[in-house]
């Protein structure tokens, strides 16, 4: 069950309370800190983008199209749709010759909030490519063409694409059996996957310390985590949690947010994998659960911690810019197995 994890306070009183479930895991597959329920299963919703993209780092899609370090982050964002974004996948779908009608991701408009306005004030309408899931899917047309598959339906269960990307998941989670795993539909249209905290955690440790797995997946590995680490603004975008991180601990971590409050991390220097989710689904209590379970597992030094403070403790603000309130941590993690 999930536990108490953050207080919302309003000037001297508790306002709120969000409950989360924490799950730490190093690359053996050992849980090293947890919260609440560790197996609680939930989407994995876009965290899962670097696992979706390992495939086609394993197909020799980087020396066949010769894809740099910001092409591999893009194909793992969950982007805002900056003019850096849009470039990047224009870019690799005129690699791959393929072009924004293959994509079936949908559009919307940027999340980047300078971008949107001046889109809007300029009378430019979004198209596809400003989909925050763009790069993702242009990733899996470029897996299609590695494959000889047909780009058409690339989105669909069946298709080569989605069956081995699922391999792909189960065998970083540790998962015997790809069938074994659920799939929904995510909301840019392709299978995201219902997974224990404890299975998302171990695959991130896996994923910045992948001894263990074969050289093939091993070489897509280190790609897709390198990329991840030095370009978290390819990932996430201007002024999102993932650069703060990064920024904050010197390009130390391997992060990426999901839909519903689920969030995950890889750390390199101890081996370990995280994953968090916050059990009401809302995403403002992210930054406060993620930073403090970093300073009490201790991965941030004193420093890196009086940085974040903005994000451990954040303050409220009412519509005149006062201070009327803050969320505080509320937690002690729990170490060693269950």
């Amino acid at each position: 069950m999930a536990q108490r994890a953050i207080e919302i306070w309003r000037g001297e009183k508790i306002e709120s309370v969000a409950y989360a479930d924490v799950a730490v895991v190093d690359s053996l597959g050992q849980m090293q800190y947890w919260l609440g329920d560790p197996s609680r299963e939930t989407f994995w919703r876009s965290s899962a983008k670097p696992f979706q993209a390992m495939p086609l780092m394993e197909s020799g899609a980087v020396e066949t199209f010769g894809l740099n370090p910001r092409e591999i982050a893009i194909t793992c964002a969950s982007h805002g749709g900056e003019d850096q974004h849009v470039e990047l996948v224009e870019g690799l779908l005129a690699k791959i010759h393929a072009s924004p009608q293959d994509l079936i991701c949908g559009v919307h408009a940027p999340s980047h909030a300078d971008t949107r306005d001046r889109m809007l004030a300029g009378g430019v309408s979004p198209s596809v490519v400003h989909n925050n899931c763009s790069g993702k899917h242009t990733g899996m047309l470029a897996l299609a063409r590695m494959l000889r598959a047909p780009l058409e339906g690339y989105q669909l269960s069946n298709h080569p694409v989605q069956r081995t990307i699922l391999e792909h998941v189960a065998m970083m989670c540790g998962i015997a059996s790809p069938q074994a795993i659920y799939t929904g539909i995510d909301g840019c249209g392709v299978p995201t996957f219902y997974l224990p905290l404890e299975r998302m955690a171990y695959a991130y440790a896996r994923l910045v310390d992948p001894r263990g797995l074969d050289v093939t997946s091993q070489g897509a590995a280190m790609l897709i985590s390198e990329a991840i680490r030095t370009y978290p603004e390819i990932i996430s975008g201007t002024g999102r949690l993932e650069v703060t991180l990064a920024e904050a601990t010197g390009h130390r971590l391997v992060s990426k947010g999901g839909a519903e409050a689920v969030f995950c991390l890889g750390i390199p220097e101890r081996g370990l994998g995280v994953a968090v989710k916050m059990a009401d689904g809302m995403s403002r209590t992210i930054g406060p659960l993620v930073s403090a379970v970093l300073a009490e597992i201790g991965v941030l030094n004193d420093q890196e911690i009086q940085t974040l403070a903005p994000i451990i403790n954040p303050v409220i603000k009412n519509h005149a810019g006062r201070e009327v309130g803050f969320m505080r941590p509320a937690f002690r993690l729990n170490r060693g197995k269950l």
